[in-house]
């Protein structure tokens, strides 16, 4: 569902202030999101993103079989509004204050001395390769994920306005026994039940695309054995579930909205939740994604 712009502030100030009531987050990374947020609404509507020819596209039999319709590293996207953005966003994050403000002027720096290239950045995250935000990790050890942000933020409007385009070619009755995107064969970063059947959905960790899933099945290792799967929740989130799989360790949060007539806001419906991640990691658990925010 799209949304008009003033319903969209509307809500996005609404889940902002819940946010901020949880005091789980510091404010300059909340105020970094109010910012963030309507600069890539506004820019995946202004993409330009070229869809590549149908034979680039995995045939129906393979995504039958489980293949995303194109592999990550080839999804669509606009690089040029990436870079832009991502310069953009730089200049955000350097307005924060504080560590991550630091950070921001450390990439700055790197970037006007020739040795950070953006367009790399911009190709290495698609691409999957770790190594370019493992070493800033390490030499921003108060802000680790400044890079990752960077990324992943100036990436997102394009790579989900090509998600948007994408989907109807996905087949209609593509089987939903498969945790990963159906577009891109990422993994989802947060699920959700809808409608009265309590059908669950996630939120692609990559292009943003919201697919069907199985519900009774761990999303990241397709364990189904109810023995090994565990849930638990917390009173002070009415809800909201947190599945924990025994098989590989991970855990995923779970927001039920089959009674609630509300708009899913998959990306800050995760940071008003993340006292759960906090409870989930002390108790051993992992996340295999970092949140639609690079965090």
């Amino acid at each position: 569902m799209r949304l008009d712009d003033q319903e969209f502030m509307r809500l996005m100030a609404g889940k902002l202030a819940e946010i901020r009531g949880t005091d789980m987050l510091p404010e300059e990374l909340v105020g970094l999101v109010e910012r963030v947020l309507p600069v890539q609404i506004r820019a995946r509507d202004e993409a330009s993103v070229e869809l590549p020819d149908e034979s680039a596209y995995a045939s129906v039999e393979a995504m039958f079989a489980g293949s995303p319709l194109i592999l990550r590293e080839h999804f669509p996207h606009d690089p040029v509004q990436a870079v832009r953005l991502f310069h953009s966003l730089l200049g955000l994050l350097v307005q924060t204050g504080g560590t991550a403000a630091q950070a921001a002027e450390t990439l700055r720096a790197a970037i006007n001395a020739g040795e950070l290239d953006p367009q790399q950045v911009l190709r290495a995250w698609p691409a999957g390769d770790e190594s370019l935000f493992a070493a800033w990790r390490q030499r921003l050890p108060e802000s680790p994920r400044a890079l990752d942000f960077l990324a992943t933020s100036a990436l997102w409007p394009s790579l989900n306005a090509a998600a948007l385009a994408l989907a109807p070619r996905l087949p209609e009755n593509l089987p939903h026994d498969r945790g990963h995107c159906p577009l891109c064969g990422s993994l989802p970063y947060i699920t959700f039940l809808r409608q009265k059947e309590g059908l669950r959905f996630g939120a692609c960790s990559f292009c943003g695309h919201e697919f069907r899933l199985r519900r009774l099945a761990c999303p990241y290792c397709d364990e189904s054995d109810s023995a090994k799967l565990k849930l638990f929740r917390v009173a002070e989130y009415p809800g909201v579930t947190v599945g924990v799989c025994e098989t590989c360790t991970m855990y995923v949060k779970t927001l039920d909205f089959r009674e609630a007539d509300k708009i899913v806001f998959s990306a800050l419906d995760d940071m008003a939740t993340v006292a759960l991640d906090v409870l989930a990691q002390t108790q051993g658990y992992k996340r295999p994604t970092l949140s639609a925010w690079g965090f």
